[in-house]
Protein backbone atom coordinates (compact mmCIF):
# COMPACT_ATOMS: atom_id res chain seq x y z
CA UNK A 1 0.00 0.00 0.00
CA UNK A 2 1.02 3.62 -0.58
CA UNK A 3 0.07 6.33 1.91
CA UNK A 4 0.27 9.83 0.42
CA UNK A 5 -0.65 11.90 3.48
CA UNK A 6 1.26 11.90 6.76
CA UNK A 7 2.86 14.28 9.20
CA UNK A 8 5.86 12.13 9.99
CA UNK A 9 8.74 14.60 9.69
CA UNK A 10 9.93 15.54 13.19
CA UNK A 11 9.59 19.14 14.29
CA UNK A 12 8.11 20.65 11.13
CA UNK A 13 4.47 20.86 12.22
CA UNK A 14 1.97 19.28 14.63
CA UNK A 15 3.03 15.77 13.64
CA UNK A 16 5.98 13.76 14.97
CA UNK A 17 7.58 15.62 17.86
CA UNK A 18 11.03 14.09 17.45
CA UNK A 19 12.98 11.48 15.51
CA UNK A 20 12.03 8.70 17.91
CA UNK A 21 8.33 9.26 17.29
CA UNK A 22 8.89 9.62 13.55
CA UNK A 23 10.61 6.23 13.48
CA UNK A 24 7.84 4.71 15.60
CA UNK A 25 5.26 5.99 13.11
CA UNK A 26 7.22 4.54 10.20
CA UNK A 27 7.51 1.20 11.96
CA UNK A 28 3.74 1.13 12.49
CA UNK A 29 3.15 1.93 8.82
CA UNK A 30 5.49 -0.86 7.71
CA UNK A 31 3.96 -3.39 10.08
CA UNK A 32 0.53 -2.51 8.69
CA UNK A 33 1.60 -3.16 5.10
CA UNK A 34 2.50 0.33 3.84
CA UNK A 35 5.54 0.33 1.56
CA UNK A 36 5.58 4.00 0.49
CA UNK A 37 4.84 6.92 2.80
CA UNK A 38 4.60 10.54 1.70
CA UNK A 39 5.82 13.05 4.27
CA UNK A 40 3.43 15.98 3.89
CA UNK A 41 3.97 18.65 6.57
CA UNK A 42 1.51 21.53 6.80
CA UNK A 43 2.48 24.35 4.44
CA UNK A 44 0.90 27.74 5.11
CA UNK A 45 1.84 30.31 2.45
CA UNK A 46 1.34 33.26 4.80
CA UNK A 47 3.42 31.84 7.69
CA UNK A 48 6.92 31.44 6.28
CA UNK A 49 6.47 27.80 5.33
CA UNK A 50 9.40 25.38 5.06
CA UNK A 51 11.18 25.51 1.76
CA UNK A 52 11.44 22.54 -0.56
CA UNK A 53 15.03 22.20 0.63
CA UNK A 54 13.91 22.17 4.29
CA UNK A 55 11.48 19.35 3.53
CA UNK A 56 14.01 17.44 1.44
CA UNK A 57 16.62 17.64 4.21
CA UNK A 58 14.09 16.43 6.81
CA UNK A 59 13.06 13.55 4.55
CA UNK A 60 16.68 12.54 3.99
CA UNK A 61 17.39 12.68 7.71
CA UNK A 62 14.49 10.33 8.41
CA UNK A 63 15.51 8.07 5.53
CA UNK A 64 19.00 7.77 7.01
CA UNK A 65 17.57 6.86 10.41
CA UNK A 66 15.23 4.27 8.91
CA UNK A 67 18.13 2.71 7.00
CA UNK A 68 20.21 2.59 10.17
CA UNK A 69 17.42 0.69 11.90
CA UNK A 70 16.77 -1.64 8.98
CA UNK A 71 13.29 -0.33 8.19
CA UNK A 72 12.65 -0.57 4.40
CA UNK A 73 10.01 2.15 4.12
CA UNK A 74 10.21 4.35 1.02
CA UNK A 75 9.71 8.01 1.95
CA UNK A 76 8.46 10.59 -0.56
CA UNK A 77 8.57 14.35 -0.05
CA UNK A 78 5.47 16.51 -0.28
CA UNK A 79 3.36 18.91 1.77
CA UNK A 80 -0.23 19.67 2.75
CA UNK A 81 -0.71 23.12 1.25
CA UNK A 82 -3.26 25.39 2.90
CA UNK A 83 -5.87 27.20 0.81
CA UNK A 84 -4.67 30.70 -0.02
CA UNK A 85 -5.52 33.18 -2.79
CA UNK A 86 -1.81 33.45 -3.58
CA UNK A 87 -1.49 29.79 -4.57
CA UNK A 88 -1.71 30.36 -8.35
CA UNK A 89 1.17 32.84 -8.24
CA UNK A 90 3.23 30.50 -6.08
CA UNK A 91 2.44 27.65 -8.47
CA UNK A 92 3.62 29.68 -11.45
CA UNK A 93 6.79 30.53 -9.52
CA UNK A 94 7.41 26.81 -8.97
CA UNK A 95 7.61 27.00 -5.18
CA UNK A 96 4.57 24.91 -4.19
CA UNK A 97 5.80 21.58 -2.81
CA UNK A 98 4.24 18.70 -4.73
CA UNK A 99 4.08 14.96 -4.15
CA UNK A 100 7.40 13.53 -5.27
CA UNK A 101 8.06 16.61 -7.39
CA UNK A 102 5.26 15.75 -9.82
CA UNK A 103 2.13 17.68 -10.83
CA UNK A 104 -0.06 16.62 -7.90
CA UNK A 105 -0.20 18.28 -4.47
CA UNK A 106 -2.37 18.05 -1.38
CA UNK A 107 -4.65 21.05 -0.89
CA UNK A 108 -6.10 21.59 2.59
CA UNK A 109 -9.21 23.74 2.92
CA UNK A 110 -10.45 25.13 6.25
CA UNK A 111 -13.56 23.40 7.62
CA UNK A 112 -16.75 24.38 5.80
CA UNK A 113 -14.90 26.27 3.05
CA UNK A 114 -17.43 27.67 0.60
CA UNK A 115 -17.40 25.61 -2.61
CA UNK A 116 -17.79 28.88 -4.52
CA UNK A 117 -14.18 29.74 -3.71
CA UNK A 118 -12.71 26.71 -5.45
CA UNK A 119 -13.53 26.48 -9.19
CA UNK A 120 -11.56 29.58 -10.22
CA UNK A 121 -8.66 28.58 -7.99
CA UNK A 122 -8.57 25.05 -9.40
CA UNK A 123 -8.69 26.48 -12.92
CA UNK A 124 -5.73 28.77 -12.24
CA UNK A 125 -3.73 25.96 -10.66
CA UNK A 126 -4.41 23.72 -13.65
CA UNK A 127 -3.18 26.47 -15.95
CA UNK A 128 0.01 26.51 -13.88
CA UNK A 129 0.43 22.78 -14.54
CA UNK A 130 -0.61 21.48 -11.12
CA UNK A 131 -3.42 19.15 -10.05
CA UNK A 132 -4.80 19.63 -6.52
CA UNK A 133 -5.85 16.72 -4.34
CA UNK A 134 -8.44 17.88 -1.80
CA UNK A 135 -7.17 16.55 1.53
CA UNK A 136 -9.60 14.85 3.94
CA UNK A 137 -12.64 16.17 2.05
CA UNK A 138 -15.02 14.21 4.27
CA UNK A 139 -13.87 16.15 7.34
CA UNK A 140 -13.80 19.52 5.61
CA UNK A 141 -17.39 19.23 4.40
CA UNK A 142 -18.75 16.40 6.54
CA UNK A 143 -22.18 18.00 6.81
CA UNK A 144 -22.65 18.09 3.06
CA UNK A 145 -25.43 16.20 1.35
CA UNK A 146 -25.29 17.55 -2.16
CA UNK A 147 -21.86 16.77 -3.61
CA UNK A 148 -22.60 17.99 -7.11
CA UNK A 149 -20.20 20.90 -6.72
CA UNK A 150 -17.41 18.47 -5.82
CA UNK A 151 -18.17 16.40 -8.89
CA UNK A 152 -17.68 19.61 -10.88
CA UNK A 153 -14.21 20.08 -9.38
CA UNK A 154 -13.36 16.49 -10.24
CA UNK A 155 -14.39 17.23 -13.81
CA UNK A 156 -11.84 20.08 -13.71
CA UNK A 157 -9.11 17.57 -12.86
CA UNK A 158 -9.17 17.79 -9.08
CA UNK A 159 -8.77 14.58 -7.04
CA UNK A 160 -10.31 13.77 -3.66
CA UNK A 161 -8.51 12.15 -0.72
CA UNK A 162 -10.38 10.64 2.24
CA UNK A 163 -8.85 9.71 5.59
CA UNK A 164 -8.63 5.98 6.31
CA UNK A 165 -9.89 6.34 9.88
CA UNK A 166 -13.05 8.04 8.65
CA UNK A 167 -14.18 4.72 7.18
CA UNK A 168 -13.60 2.97 10.50
CA UNK A 169 -15.66 5.46 12.55
CA UNK A 170 -12.64 6.63 14.55
CA UNK A 171 -13.05 10.26 13.51
CA UNK A 172 -16.73 10.57 14.33
CA UNK A 173 -20.02 9.60 12.77
CA UNK A 174 -20.18 12.73 10.61
CA UNK A 175 -16.86 11.99 8.93
CA UNK A 176 -17.83 8.34 8.45
CA UNK A 177 -21.16 9.24 6.88
CA UNK A 178 -19.53 11.74 4.53
CA UNK A 179 -16.76 9.29 3.58
CA UNK A 180 -19.27 6.62 2.68
CA UNK A 181 -21.38 9.12 0.72
CA UNK A 182 -18.36 10.24 -1.28
CA UNK A 183 -17.42 6.64 -2.00
CA UNK A 184 -20.96 5.81 -3.06
CA UNK A 185 -20.95 8.71 -5.51
CA UNK A 186 -17.59 7.83 -7.00
CA UNK A 187 -15.84 10.84 -5.52
CA UNK A 188 -12.97 9.14 -3.69
CA UNK A 189 -9.68 8.82 -5.57
CA UNK A 190 -7.23 8.22 -2.71
CA UNK A 191 -7.43 6.94 0.86
CA UNK A 192 -4.55 7.95 3.17
CA UNK A 193 -3.82 7.98 6.89
CA UNK A 194 -3.16 11.67 7.64
CA UNK A 195 -1.06 10.24 10.48
CA UNK A 196 0.08 12.70 13.12
CA UNK A 197 1.60 10.50 15.83
CA UNK A 198 2.24 6.94 16.92
CA UNK A 199 -0.75 6.95 19.27
CA UNK A 200 -3.31 9.74 18.81
CA UNK A 201 -3.66 9.37 15.02
CA UNK A 202 -1.28 6.61 13.94
CA UNK A 203 -0.50 5.50 10.40
CA UNK A 204 -2.23 2.45 9.04
CA UNK A 205 -4.47 1.59 6.11
CA UNK A 206 -5.29 -2.10 6.47
CA UNK A 207 -8.40 -1.63 8.60
CA UNK A 208 -9.81 0.82 6.06
CA UNK A 209 -8.83 -1.61 3.31
CA UNK A 210 -11.20 -4.21 4.70
CA UNK A 211 -13.97 -1.63 4.97
CA UNK A 212 -13.47 -0.50 1.37
CA UNK A 213 -13.80 -4.07 0.17
CA UNK A 214 -17.05 -4.47 2.09
CA UNK A 215 -18.48 -1.17 0.89
CA UNK A 216 -17.37 -1.19 -2.73
CA UNK A 217 -16.50 -4.79 -3.47
CA UNK A 218 -13.36 -6.64 -4.62
CA UNK A 219 -10.74 -4.36 -6.12
CA UNK A 220 -11.73 -1.19 -4.29
CA UNK A 221 -8.88 -1.33 -1.79
CA UNK A 222 -6.28 -2.01 -4.47
CA UNK A 223 -7.57 0.88 -6.57
CA UNK A 224 -7.62 3.43 -3.75
CA UNK A 225 -4.61 2.31 -1.70
CA UNK A 226 -2.23 1.04 -4.38
CA UNK A 227 -3.02 1.84 -8.00
CA UNK A 228 -4.21 5.44 -7.61
CA UNK A 229 -1.40 6.64 -5.32
CA UNK A 230 1.16 4.94 -7.55
CA UNK A 231 -0.29 6.78 -10.56
CA UNK A 232 -0.16 10.08 -8.67
CA UNK A 233 3.51 9.64 -7.82
CA UNK A 234 4.20 8.77 -11.45
CA UNK A 235 2.40 11.92 -12.58
CA UNK A 236 -0.21 9.87 -14.40
CA UNK A 237 -4.00 9.75 -14.51
CA UNK A 238 -5.31 7.53 -11.70
CA UNK A 239 -7.50 4.55 -12.55
CA UNK A 240 -11.30 4.89 -12.63
CA UNK A 241 -12.92 5.44 -9.26
CA UNK A 242 -14.69 2.46 -7.67
CA UNK A 243 -18.44 3.07 -7.51
CA UNK A 244 -20.61 0.69 -5.46
CA UNK A 245 -24.30 0.17 -6.13
CA UNK A 246 -26.97 -0.09 -3.47
CA UNK A 247 -26.38 -3.82 -3.55
CA UNK A 248 -22.66 -3.15 -2.91
CA UNK A 249 -21.63 -4.65 -6.19
CA UNK A 250 -18.46 -3.25 -7.76
CA UNK A 251 -18.48 -1.04 -10.83
CA UNK A 252 -16.15 1.54 -12.34
CA UNK A 253 -17.08 5.17 -12.74
CA UNK A 254 -16.34 6.33 -16.26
Amino acid sequence: MLDLHSHVLPGLDDGAADMAEAVAMCRLALDDGTKVLAATPHWYPSRQPPTAQDIALAVQGLRDELAAQGLPLDLVAGAEVALDPDLPRLARAGVLPTLGGGPYFLLECPPHTSPRLLPDLIYSLRLAGLRPILAHAERTWEGGRDWGWLSGLVDQGCLVQVTAMSFTDRLGSGAKKAAEALLTQGLVHLVASDAHSASWRPPGLSEASAMLERLAGPGAAEALLCLAPAAVLAGEEPPPVPLPTRRRMFFWRK
